[in-house]
């Protein structure tokens, strides 16, 4: 765009004039940067490529949406729509006369932007984002209908077509079709919006604390425009907020106020994004890692001006002393606004080649060769003193290690030269060492650190076994018997209704029935009659119920060291035989309670343990008369805080019982039936609990 200002002999008008044209530009521009929508083509540009192509490019300010796009015969014309595009460009055409493709005209309407690309004749085309930018490939086909590549983005349903007339269509745009969250493992929150397609233009945003997520050319129905609420996942998502924006679609996510870190990506057309929790710690390493300056901000506005007073401002910013080698000059423009002190330096240091060192309060700037080169021979000459300084005999008193341990220790880290030597006796814990002054101070350093005083972890367990056991019994006893005594009038009845003794010899016997229960006399009920003096009828009735509990309780404790394996036993051999090739042999198996245990004492007096706990008992006697044995055993790795008590585990079983004794008929007879049969419930249960007690032995304790 051009343009003209008419001469003027008055200095004054010219200067009006001047001013009203300024004006006038940049209400334009503001006015036209008020009315812009959410994205701006800001270039447009073509290249010839081989084989007969035109690549059109249009650029823009953020990613732009997929086109709408469809091929019309007579005139051959490449129509594209974009959806929440306007023209940012100054001409409103783009002149090619290059292959196939004449020029491309942009015509803006209400909330679209047509890019019309006049053709020779129909081609083949092609489309593609990358970035901020739209390609579209144009080659030359000697058909007359056009060949659409697959990935173009032809979204467009042609209705009719005939020569000389324009193709009707219908727009088919892209549609959000459902908004998903969920929370997976790590504590993440995950955002998955569904698209009809891939087509829609994506634009991620972080707003102050909210991240904006902008769907360009997407539409979004109104069961889908609400807020959710997700705060009941305990997750770095709060709330997602969905509005349509327009031809748009805006989803705002809004985060908790803990530290986080977002992932967005795209598959095919679901586009997930994940907001993983983290520490402040991690956020702080973060944007260290990420921006490693930290000085003070400056300002700095210089055009051709020497390079010595800009490092002389610099250093009196940092309150630092500054030295500039000799070979350091030139003269530098530059302009940095709200730039910390340390960045600004980096920069001017990378554009001219240079390198700095700071020793205490001095910085020290020179030309990056010549600092490597004077470091290289400071190098040179301290490895030559420490060939040649003179070497000295030293014993080191080692306090809380062997001295054979820490000798291993200095050889391992290399501690020791060529020319030197150390030796270890554990007699007197005393290291000897002949090295320069310069070793001798490092192997201290390094004694300083190692031999120190190692913390103990008194380990404590507990086993507990509970056992407990009910029985019922319910039965009944007859007996009827005959004694022929006085004439045949005499009756004789035993107090034991188990055992009646009708005398000897017995004359006649009756029936006897035993059913009762065989525990003792307690507990039972005996009923006699005697109907007349011909016969006797007796009856015991016998109900035992018994309870029974025990409890085991093993308490194994061992003391050790940080870092060290400990293991404790208690137990019993025993023998078995075993035959192998026809020898029999005499064998033996540990019946133990047993604790190992390596402690780790990690910070803030957490104990790490690596656990192997084990009990075992003789069980049953087998019927070849060998004995088994019922074994507990518990590996795990726990970490507990210091004095606290853990349950590591639990083994709960339970084994009932039911048995019936009848006589045959008679015992399955109603009502009467329970007087001719018997029933036992068994019921037993048994549990194993283990607990695991780790402590610090403090010196407080054990003074």
């Amino acid at each position: 765009m051009k343009i003209w200002v008419p001469m003027m002999t008055d200095i004054k008008e010219r200067t009006f004039a001047v001013t009203r044209l300024l004006g006038v530009a940049l209400f334009s521009l503001l006015m036209s940067q008020w009315a812009a929508a959410e994205v701006l083509m800001k270039n447009a540009n073509f290249v010839a490529l081989p084989g007969g192509k035109i690549e059109l490019r249009f650029d823009f300010d953020s990613a732009p949406p997929a086109p709408q796009a469809y091929m019309i015969n007579q005139p051959a014309r490449l129509v594209m729509d974009l959806w929440g595009v306007e023209n940012d460009l100054a001409s409103r055409s783009l002149d090619v006369k290059t292959g196939s493709v004449d020029g491309v005209s942009f015509a803006q309407t209400d909330g679209r932007l047509r890019v019309v690309t006049k053709l020779y004749e129909p081609s083949s085309y092609k489309t593609f984002t990358e970035g901020n930018s739209l390609f579209v490939v144009v080659q030359s086909s000697d058909s007359k209908a056009p060949v659409v590549s697959s990935s173009s983005a032809n979204n467009m349903v042609a209705k009719s077509t005939t020569p000389g007339s324009k193709t009707s269509f219908e727009p088919q745009r892209s549609k959000v079709q459902g908004l998903d969250f969920e929370r997976v493992e790590g504590g993440i929150g995950r955002v998955t919006v569904s698209l009809s397609d891939d087509k829609a233009g994506v634009d991620i945003q972080e707003e102050g604390n909210n991240v904006v997520v902008n769907l360009v050319g997407a539409d979004l129905s109104r069961a889908l425009e609400q807020r959710v609420d997700v705060q009941d996942f305990v997750t770095p998502v709060m709330f997602i907020d969905s509005m349509a924006n327009g031809g748009n679609t805006s989803i705002l996510i809004k985060p908790s106020a803990e530290p986080y870190e977002y992932l967005a990506y795209q598959t095919d057309n679901k586009l997930i994004l994940d907001f993983k929790p983290l520490s402040q710690a991690e956020k702080d390493d973060r944007n260290k890692d990420l921006f490693p300056f930290s000085g003070e901000q400056i300002d700095l506005n210089f055009q051709n001006v020497e390079l010595r007073s800009v490092l002389q401002i610099i250093a009196e910013v940092a309150e630092l002393n500054l030295v500039v080698s000799d070979t350091v000059g030139g003269n530098i423009t530059l302009r940095l606004k709200n730039v910390p002190w340390d960045q600004a330096l980096d920069i001017i240091l990378k554009t001219k080649g240079l390198d700095q060192r700071t020793v205490g309060n001095v910085l020290l700037i020179a030309p990056a060769s010549e600092i490597a080169q004077r470091e290289a021979e400071e190098l040179a000459s301290s490895q030559k003193v420490e060939e040649l300084a003179p070497l000295r005999t030293e014993f080191i008193q080692v306090d809380y290690r062997k001295a054979s341990e820490m000798m291993g220790a200095v050889q391992g880290a290399k501690l020791v030269s060529e020319r030197g030597f150390i030796m270890a006796d554990d007699e007197t814990n005393v290291l000897m060492v002949r090295e320069t002054a310069k070793g001798i101070e490092e192997i201290r350093n390094t004694l300083r650190r190692f031999d120190v005083e190692v913390q103990q972890v008194l380990v404590e367990a507990r086993l507990v076994n509970a056992t407990s056991n009910v029985t019922k019994d319910l039965g009944v006893k007859w007996g009827f018997g005959y004694n022929d005594v006085d004439d045949g009038q005499g009756w004789i009845v035993n107090p034991d209704l188990g055992s009646i003794d009708f005398g000897s010899p017995p004359t006649d016997v009756g029936l006897n029935v035993d059913l009762g229960a065989t525990a003792t006399q307690v507990g039972k009920i005996a009923i006699g009659f005697a109907p007349g003096t011909s016969s006797m009828i007796a009856l015991e009735l016998s109900a035992l119920e018994s309870d029974g509990k025990a409890e085991i309780i093993s308490q194994p404790k061992i003391l050790t060291t940080n870092g060290n394996q400990a293991k404790i036993e208690s137990g019993s051999e025993i023998p078995y035989q075993t035959v192998e090739n026809g020898e029999v042999n005499i064998e033996f198996k540990d019946v133990v309670l047993s604790l190992d245990v390596t402690p780790r004492v990690n910070p803030g007096d957490r104990i790490a343990m690596d656990l192997v706990i084990k009990q075992d008992s003789i069980g049953q006697v087998l019927p070849n008369g060998e004995l088994s044995i019922d074994n507990n055993e518990l590996q795990t790795t726990v970490v507990v805080p210091d004095g606290q008590t853990i349950v590591l585990g639990g083994v709960f079983k339970t084994e009932s019982s039911e048995t019936v004794n009848k006589v045959p008929l008679l015992g399955d007879l109603p009502i009467m039936g329970a007087l001719f049969r018997n029933k036992e419930n068994t019921s037993e249960k048994t549990e194993l609990l283990i607990f695991i007690t780790p402590k610090l032995v403090r010196n407080s304790l054990t003074q």
